[in-house]
Formats: structure tokens, sequence, C-alpha cells
């Protein structure tokens, strides 16, 4: 088969994309892909597809699925892919609008008899006009996610049952509760008596046409907030102009461009970077009577990337076979000048246009995409700075009529424009994107926080006290109490090796192996053996864990295994002091580690101190470490002291030394006193 096509694969598994790209592609088929049927749905109306090949996402919902992308797309080829198919639902597929079948595990063979059968009703499509660019609500989900829907005709449904177009889970929304039904290009909002209401810029509303820029809430004033934008943008903005009349193309006209960028950056609730990619290259295309266009952007590496390609029609181009010239592109965002090229044929003799020739192109304009900053200086009550983000591009198989002065003033004028509302568009997603991993962060902080035990405990025999400051939203620092097989009081502190997520996500595993070891009656070098199997098999990599874990009974005595650990200090009430570093290695490393178990007795108004190296290396403004010489001097001072007390001093001692120095690891203490008085001293 000579001719090429424009094939989508929407929802089908890996293995079997991976498969029908490969296999359509070396035949040199322009390829597209989709998730499933929402996204397929989306790249269809973006771009020209001449044929799909479509796995449902569950075989109950392959009928509805067909009929989705058959109701807005009539006469498109749809080949349904699946496993297995029973007489009824094949019936029921091919009244749905499935055109062919082919099944798991593709083969080439089959792939290229599909393609054949479906040639005919390809070329029927040729002359299909485009379908106009419809309607679409902007909002943000639950997540802060932000979002766009297509409002395709004739109905479109909102509201938390499953069977509508736009499901909304928000709280106030109800199962059915509102519609935009389309007729000749007008859009009337209906609500459908929900019980929290529909609003439109305000107002409640029962029946309301929409016009572009509308605010529509549903489930109240304080409910989801969808802004709606209809019909070509550009086109309303240059509306009575020829784009290819000369007279027409006034800078004042794309001065008002960049009024409606402008417009577009304080629409902070909407997604506008891509709507703002299209807008520039669709614009670009108009004012020099160009055939495509693309804008390529600095990402964070410093390289160029491609991101956006539209052709002259208003339809994005398959980047991935996009081809053009490789030299204009990067010449103009490594010099920061423009570079407009009338023909090819004519162009400079001392540079080699060969290969961009013989893509059949004659015409290139590209300019720089330069957002301007401004610095006070010391000599200059003003200085600018360019920085060139990106570029932008297009580009003709005609002789260019895009060169003449006022097209390049107004492509420039465009692009600079454009690049400060890239720049804009940039930092208000990268604020969102912050926002979002704070509430991430505040959550699992949350979380962490719950999963410690409470601080204080008290037994007959012992009162313990704990306190956890992790130096991030969460850390690796972790203790707990426990009720051992034999009733006696289990205490454990740990510190996991690094900060922040992954060591709090290491802390709960420990947590979870260790709570589950707790209640058999296993030997205390067992169960911590155990626990360092689980965490070396689990492949924690080059992370570790230093652990102390510890039993006490109601007469004082105290079995313990150190895991390479911060010695505890034992606390007598005359003052002297005995570290507690009998045990074996840290834990998480090496699967077959052995442990071996110390004792110790506790006497009356014995005290033990717990702590991880977060409270010995705090350091202060002078980067002097607090240090074991001051903690020693701090337990001695308050020998006979309650273990609240102790704690409470400690823990005050640190955070002064400190002071406003940033600190860089987690700080956690126990203190567990041993047949206190009522009362200590104080």
């Amino acid at each position: 088969m000579d001719e090429t096509y424009s094939i989508l694969l929407a929802g089908l598994k890996a293995t079997e994309e991976s498969l029908a790209l490969q296999h359509f592609s070396q035949s040199g088929h322009r390829m597209a892909t989709a998730e499933n049927v929402f996204d397929a749905l989306d790249k269809l109306q973006g771009q020209r597809i001449d044929l799909v090949y479509f796995q449902a996402s569950a075989d109950s919902e392959t009928v509805g699925e067909v009929e989705k992308i058959r109701r807005r797309f009539p006469a498109l080829p749809i080949v349904l892919a699946c496993s297995r198919l029973t007489e009824g639902l094949m019936l029921d597929a091919w009244r749905a609008g499935a055109t062919d079948i082919i099944f798991f595990p593709l083969a080439p063979h089959a792939l290229d008899a599909s393609l054949q059968r479906s040639a005919r009703q390809i070329a029927a499509r040729e002359s299909e006009p485009a379908l106009p660019m419809p309607a679409r609500f902007f909002f943000l989900d639950e997540t802060g996610k932000e979002c766009r829907v297509n409002i395709f005709p004739p109905r479109f449904t909102m509201g938390r049952s499953h069977g509508n177009d736009l499901i909304l889970g928000q709280p106030g929304v109800s199962r059915a509760h509102a519609e935009v039904l389309v007729n000749n290009g007008e859009y009337l909002l209906r609500d459908l008596n929900s019980k929290q209401g529909t609003y439109l810029n305000g107002m409640r509303v029962e029946q309301k046409k929409l016009t572009n820029g509308d605010k529509v809430q549903l489930g109240g004033l304080q409910g989801i907030a969808l802004v709606f934008h209809a019909g070509d943008l550009l086109q309303s903005l240059l509306s009575g102009s020829d784009p290819r009349s000369e007279i027409s193309l006034s800078l004042h006209g794309f001065r008002e461009v960049g009024m409606l960028f402008a417009a577009f950056r304080a629409l902070s609730s909407i997604p506008i970077l891509d709507d703002l990619l299209a807008l520039v290259v669709d614009t670009a295309i108009e004012i020099t009577a160009a055939e495509r266009g693309f804008i390529m952007l600095k990402e964070t590496s410093g390289d160029l990337s491609f991101r956006c390609a539209r052709n002259d029609k208003k339809c994005t181009l398959d980047g991935s076979v996009f081809q053009t010239s490789q030299r204009v592109p990067f010449d103009v965002f490594s010099t920061g000048q423009p570079i407009f090229i009338k023909d090819l044929d004519l162009g400079d003799e001392h540079v080699d246009h060969s290969a961009t020739r013989r893509l059949g192109l004659r015409s290139i304009s590209c300019v720089p995409l330069q957002y301007f900053t401004v610095h006070d200086s010391d000599y200059l009550s003003r200085t600018e700075h360019a920085e060139t983000i990106g570029v932008l591009y297009v580009d003709s198989s005609n002789v260019g009529s895009g060169s003449s002065h006022t097209r390049v003033e107004a492509l420039n004028t465009l692009a600079t424009e454009a690049a400060m509302a890239i720049y804009n568009a940039r930092l208000y997603k990268d604020s969102q994107d912050k926002r979002r991993m704070d509430q991430q962060l505040a959550t699992a902080h949350e979380i962490q926080q719950a999963l410690l035990p409470d601080p204080e405990k008290r037994l007959p025999y012992v009162h313990a006290c704990s306190q956890n400051l992790p130096c991030h939203e969460v850390g690796g620092d972790y203790f707990d109490y426990f009720a051992t097989a034999e009733k006696h009081f289990g205490f454990a502190l740990g510190d996991v090796a690094g900060k922040g997520m992954s060591a709090a996500l290491l802390a709960s595993l420990i947590q979870g192996a260790l709570s589950a070891q707790t209640l058999f009656d296993t030997p205390l070098p067992s169960m911590i053996s155990n626990v360092n199997r689980i965490l070396a098999q689990r492949g924690t990599g080059n992370r570790f864990v230093t652990f102390f874990f510890g039993t006490l009974d109601p007469d004082g005595n105290c079995t313990y295994i150190n895991a390479g650990h911060n010695p505890p200090i034992l606390l007598r009430p005359d003052g002297s002091m005995q570290e507690l570093t009998v045990g074996g290695m840290v834990l998480g490393l090496f699967p077959d580690a052995e442990y071996e178990a110390g004792t110790v007795q506790l006497r009356p108004q014995d005290h033990l101190i717990l702590f991880t190296d977060g409270v010995i290396e705090a350091r202060n403004k002078a980067d002097e470490e607090f240090g074991m010489d001051r903690l020693v001097s701090l337990l001695r001072d308050n020998a006979r002291a309650a273990a609240p007390e102790i704690l409470a001093r400690l823990r005050d001692s640190v955070l002064a030394f400190a002071s406003t120095a940033p600190q860089h690891d987690d700080i956690t203490v126990m203190i567990l006193g041993f047949q206190e008085s009522q009362t200590g001293e104080t």
C-alpha cells in the first residue's frame, strides 16, 4: 500500500501499542497515541486522524466508548482491538460503529490487512471538512490539577454520576446537576433541578445562554468553578481583516494580541500554556501567510524542546514526525537574532540549506522568544536583560511574502508579547506545582505524626516521654512503645539515613515490620534479625537504619539491642552514667547480620535517655555542634528531675543553642523514668 495515513492508537496496552507503533511507523504512517477514550476524543478534535485502532477500558464499556467516538466523528473508521469477543458483543460493537475488529496478540500481517480494509472508508473522508473548534470548560479538579474538557453537541451533561460527560465529585454537586445544549453554534446552560443550584457569573440560573468568558459554578457560590470559552479566539480578534492583505497588517492589530495575552495571564484559574502556544503559532501563520509553524521552548536543562506545531488549518501536528530545518531554530536560539529567508533557492551561498530544500520548503521565518527583565543599577536607574526562552518558527513550500517590513515587525511584536505570556504562564504553573507539593507534604506530616504513639506513656513502674522534631515536613526519625508478648514494656527509637519523604517511607516500613514482630514470643535477637532481613530484602539500596529496641519489666530488668545507634545513656540519681552499646550493626544492609542482646538493671529513680544524632549534631550560627559534652553536662545537672522535666530542658537547651541557624537533621528524644517518685526534683 503506497498511501500513508494518520493513525491514532487509543487505549492499547503498552506491548501492543509498541508493536503497532513500530510497524506502522516503518511504513511511513503518521502515528499518535491516546491513553483512553477521553484522551482520544481530545486528540481527534485537535488534529486530522484517518483511522483509529481502539481498545476499550473494559469489555463492559466497549459499546458505550465506541458510541462516544462514533457520535462525534461519524465518518471515522474505528478498528476495535480486543482479546476475545462474544457473538452478542460483536454485533453490538458493529451497531455502535466499529468498522473492523482485530484480535490480540497483534501481528504485522493482521495490522496490514485491517488497514487495507479501512482504506476505502479513509478515501471517502478526504473531502470531509475540518470540524470547528468546540467550546470548552476550564477548571481545577479536587487535587488542584488544571483541567479542560470539550463541550460536544448536541448535549453535554455535568454531575456526580458516572453517566455524565463531566464527572465532578466535589461537595454540593448533584448526581445529574446541569447540562449544556448545543444548537447552531449557541450554548445553553440548564440546571437539572440540582439541590444546591447552578450559578452563572454569581447569579443562580435555571436556563441561560453562555457567552465567552462566563463563569459557571455548580453546588453554590463556593462550589466548583468552570470558565467557558467558545469559538476561535484568533479569528474573533482578527475579524474583518484579510490576513493576506498588506494593508490590514497594522501593528495596532497585533498590539491587541498582546492585550489578549494579558487577559490570559489574569485567568489564573485555568490551564493557559497550551492555549497560549497554539494561539501564538496560529497568529504567526496568519500574519506571514505560512503553511506550518511551531514553538520550541528552553527546558531547565538549557536544551530546546519541541512543544507545539500547527498548520494553516489550525490543526495540531505530530511533533515526532514533523520534519523541518534543524539549523535555523538553533541558530536563532543561540544568537538571539531572527532569521527571515524569503526564498531558500536564492539564499546566502555560504549557508548550506540543501537538506531543508529537500523537504520541499522554500521560505522560513524564525524569531527568538525573549523575555526582558528590568534590574536596578548603581549607574543606571533601569537596565534590561533579555532572556531567550525559546523560538517561534514558520515555513512554507512557496516563496514567502512574510518577510516584508510590516510582517517582520508584526512577527517580532507577537514574539515579544508571547514570550512574556509564556514566561508568566510557566511561573504560574510552577507556583501551582509548589502549592500542590506543599499540600501533599502537609498531609504526609499529619499522617506521619498520627502513626507515632502519644508522646507520653505512663505505667505503674515506668514513665515514658518522647518528642520528634523533623527538620522538614516529614522525617526519618521514629519512636514507638509496645506491649510485648510477656506483657513487658517495649520501646524503640530509630534514625533512617537521609531526610525527607524517602526516609519517612522507610521509617513507616520499620514501624510495620517491628509491630508485627512484637506480636510473637520471639527472642529479642531473632526479632531484630527478622526486621533487618525484611529491610535488606526490600532492596533499600544505600539506605540503612540505626536502631535501638529494649524491653523493661516491673523489676527493672532491661533487655536491649543497639543496632548501630547513638548509645542511650542510663542516668543514675547521683549523676553517674552508663552507655548501652551491646547489639550489632545497622539495619537494612546485610540480610544475614547477627545481633546480641544486652542487659542492664534499673533501680528506682533511674532514667534512660535515648536520642538521635540530630541532638548532638545540632549547630549554631558559628557552625559549632551541640555535642556530647553539653548533653552529658545537662543530664548530670538534671539527674534527679522527672522524665518530662529532663525532656523539656534538653529540648529547650538544643533549640536555644541552635537559635535561628537552619537545622539539617531530625531531632528525636525519648526519656524513660523507672519507679519515679510522684514529684521529681525541680
